[in-house]
């Protein structure tokens, strides 16, 4: 499955155009003068990370002398639909300008003459069931099937407790603590395959939770400053995480295989998908189609008690949560 690049480009000038060569994994996909807003599209089979180098020149000594202004704006780069924050992560090597020195700007402006670049992690998901976990309810036929981690489980609380319980009597608990967006929609695709439900209602964590398979082929998964000893073993996917810890950044790498499994699971039941971390949200937002209905945020309010660990949402979060969505799910 390919991945999709997508580039938008501000320039902004004076006199004259500034004259950009844009490469991604050293291919140049453009190259010319920029006199009005460009969008670019680029199509690759991207491996473990990739890079977008923005070589931008054109402000010469007599427009420099002359005060006149050239400046080009990363507006938009988004990987499969979503921001990669060119803004955060981008930084601008400030080189070739004759009244100034090498410089490296930080963000997602060229000023002046020099090379913009941008090195990024690519995650990728392998989606494998959970099945060893015990979940509140065993798999069965229902009219509501709930899966998420362990807001959805209701780490410290009574099954009645739960937002699924709290939904209706319909409802089947399939939550499990600890668990990454890849296992709850690997559990939930495992379920559908084998039995049915009127609806699938899926509460989902931050991306930073990865499935990843460890050297004897077993699946360990990484939670950032839980999983000390899984952290050990990946340092280098634990620093991408701790450095490039935007949702939509760490989610970008395998939307593409998201997408496709939640549209083939809506062919056999109604799938609804919320989440309690806004970045996650936000990026579900994004990439909404006709193959699930986004609910109302889960919010975590801080005039309401959580659970006795003082961590994890207390009953009425998950009361308010259950009648928030009751009139969009049914129940």
């Amino acid at each position: 499955m390919l991945d999709k690049i997508e580039i938008s480009l501000e320039p902004k000038y004076s006199a004259e155009p500034p004259f950009v060569s844009v490469k991604i994994d050293g291919d140049i996909i453009y190259e010319g003068p920029l006199d009005s807003n460009k969008g670019l599209v680029h199509n690759a089979e991207l491996s473990e990370s990739f890079s977008i180098e923005i070589d931008k020149r054109g402000k010469t000594k007599s427009l420099a002398k002359a005060g006149e202004n050239q400046e080009v704006k990363i507006s938009s780069l988004l990987l499969n639909g979503l921001s990669v924050h060119p803004d955060k992560f981008g930084k601008f090597y400030q080189n070739g300008n004759n009244f100034v020195g090498e410089k490296i700007i930080d963000g997602d402006t060229m000023a002046l003459n020099g090379v913009w670049k941008l090195d990024l992690p690519i995650l990728r998901q392998p989606f494998l069931p959970d099945l060893e976990n015990k979940f509140r309810h065993s798999f069965a036929n229902t009219g509501i099937a709930c899966f998420g981690c362990s807001v959805t489980y209701g780490t410290c609380l009574e099954l009645g407790q739960t937002w699924p319980s709290l939904l209706s009597a319909d409802a089947e608990n399939y939550g499990f603590a600890g668990s990454s967006i890849s296992s709850i929609i690997g559990t939930a695709r495992a379920y559908i395959a084998n039995h049915t439900c009127e609806k699938m209602v899926i509460l989902l964590p931050h991306p930073c939770r990865l499935q990843l398979k460890d050297t004897d082929g077993s699946i360990l998964t990484l939670m950032p400053g839980r999983t000390p000893e899984v952290e050990k073993k990946f340092k280098q996917i634990t620093r991408d995480i701790v450095m490039f810890g935007e949702a939509s950044l760490l989610l970008s790498g395998y939307a593409n295989a998201l997408k496709v499994i939640l549209r083939d699971m809506s062919r056999k039941t109604k799938i609804f998908i919320s989440a309690y971390e806004q970045g996650t949200y936000e990026c579900f937002r994004a990439f909404e189609d006709k193959s699930f209905t986004i609910l109302p945020f889960y919010e975590m309010s801080e005039e309401y008690d959580m659970a006795s660990d003082g961590e994890h949402p207390g009953p009425e979060h998950n009361r308010i949560f259950a009648d928030k969505i009751r009139p969009i799910v049914g129940g």
